[in-house]
């Protein structure tokens, strides 16, 4: 069926145009407030930015937690004499008892005042003594032999049907093949 536009109600045939003005005065509305939104923005990104430069360069000095000052003067030591004696101390060996010695002594009071004048160093805590015990052969027990179970694919008649894989012939035996002992 074949139809003429004049033969069109009015309100399909008439086509009001719109022109350039019609659209450009929304669009321009629309960049004006996307525009003022942008800056917006941007300003309360930089007054934040700008406020967090300005807050990490002014920082206050912190206030002294102690006053530091230089310590006396020490005596120097003649460290040849220090070195034979500690050389001296090492070489000659320490008999060591068999059973174990009890502290019959009372222990110092502990220390609570630190300075040159009553520092007592203390020995190396990670020293290994020279010598160790033999550790004994460990024995080890032979395992017993294992049992090998090799599991078998079960066969079932319904796998000797005809027909390839999907046909409608072994879907039809495998559906036929023990119906009265199924569940």
């Amino acid at each position: 069926m074949k139809a003429e536009w004049n033969d069109a109600p009015d309100y399909i045939r008439r086509h009001p145009r719109k022109g350039a003005v019609a659209w450009l005065i929304p669009g321009l509305i629309g960049t004006a407030i996307m525009l003022a939104a942008l800056q917006m923005v941007s300003s309360a990104f930089l007054k934040g930015t700008a406020q967090g430069i300005a807050d990490k360069r002014i920082q206050p000095k912190p206030a002294p937690v102690a006053e530091i000052r230089r310590a006396e003067p020490t005596p120097t030591k003649d460290w040849d004499r220090v070195v034979e004696e500690v050389a001296a101390r090492g070489a000659t060996p320490q008999p060591q008892s068999a059973q174990p010695q009890t502290d019959t002594a009372v222990p110092p009071p502990k220390q609570t005042v630190f300075n040159d004048r009553n520092y007592v160093p203390q020995g190396a805590t990670n020293i290994v003594p020279a010598t160790r015990g033999i550790p004994e052969p460990t024995i080890t027990i032979p395992s017993r032999q294992k049992e090998i179970v090799v599991v078998g694919k079960e066969s079932r008649i319904s796998d000797f049907c005809p027909g390839g894989n999907g046909s409608i012939e072994r879907r039809n035996c495998k559906a036929a093949v023990n119906l009265n002992s199924r569940n």
